[in-house]
């Protein structure tokens, strides 16, 4: 198993929980650490805002790929929507940068 990304100190909403939508404060992306298991070919813990969270279930998965023909702005990502601690969230694997984001919350 990998590891990689950092955690977030993204602030709750006012009942304690994430907002839904974009972590970040300025509706953004927040890196977080995931867990990867290379057998299974998914995510299966992460950490965020200093909370080790299980992925219970991965519900999607798909693949950004862009902007490959410009020099610059080409973008490979890979998502995984999972269910864990209670919560929906899109985890995104940047293959360029090689970093882990925590993209949405949605629930």
């Amino acid at each position: 198993m990998s590891r990689g990304g950092a955690t977030s100190s993204d602030e709750p909403g006012p009942n304690g929980r994430a907002r839904e939508g974009r972590p970040g404060p300025n509706g953004q992306a927040v890196p977080v650490a995931v867990v990867w298991d290379e057998r299974q070919r998914r995510p299966v813990t992460f950490v965020w805002r200093r909370r080790r969270y299980q992925v219970e279930r991965v519900l999607d998965t798909w693949v950004v790929e862009t902007g490959w023909w410009k020099d610059d702005g080409h973008i490979s990502r890979s998502y995984w929507r999972v269910r864990a601690g209670g919560r929906v969230v899109d985890l995104r694997y940047d293959r360029i940068g090689k970093a882990w984001a925590l993209e949405k919350v949605l629930s």
